[in-house]
């Protein structure tokens, strides 16, 4: 009988610690962007906590990996891409995460035909406090060339509702 309650306990402790664990929901755009911003081009996309928990203290990495041929073999290369804004205080909404490419970027007078003939992926990063567990959670996602939409721009997603309330439609 001691067998099966230490069982038991340990079934159910390791069942609790699966289900658990805090995750972030981040619902990202289908597609993302190289669109006019400011005087420049940039590379962006839009997020959004799917969750209603607040995260606080969010930090964002993009990184680009890239194939290149070094002494006739094809090698990977990853270069972080330095971001408009990496960090907020606190993601309650949506946030659009903005690459300026300037001439310091990695993307610099490329084209779409670059970024397929280097097979381009733009992984991404985000690491948040969640404040209802008190943990930090990481969330991760990718685009691959063929995601990007080069020259169109983001519309408004919020929505102003009769009752007062705001949604957002992602879909936009």
């Amino acid at each position: 009988s001691i067998v099966g309650l230490m069982s038991f306990a340990i079934i159910t402790g390791l069942i609790y610690g699966r289900f658990s664990r805090p995750k972030a929901k981040i619902i990202q755009s289908e597609f993302a962007l190289i669109a006019p911003y400011k005087e420049i081009n940039g590379f962006m996309f839009r997020i959004i906590n799917g969750k209603v928990n607040q995260l606080i203290e969010v930090e964002m990495q993009v990184v680009i990996a890239f194939r290149v041929i070094e002494n006739g073999r094809a090698v990977r290369r990853f270069l972080p891409l330095e971001l408009e804004r990496s960090k907020i205080s606190l993601f309650p909404t949506n946030w659009t995460i903005v690459h300026p490419i300037d001439e310091t970027s990695p993307l610099y007078n490329l084209t779409a035909e670059d970024l397929k003939s280097k097979d381009v992926e733009f992984s991404i990063l985000l690491k948040g406090f969640d404040d209802s567990f008190s943990q930090t959670v990481y969330w991760r996602s990718s685009y691959k060339y063929s995601e990007i939409i080069w020259g169109a721009k983001f519309v408004n997603i919020l929505h102003n509702e009769n009752n007062g309330s705001v949604t957002i439609d992602m879909a936009r």
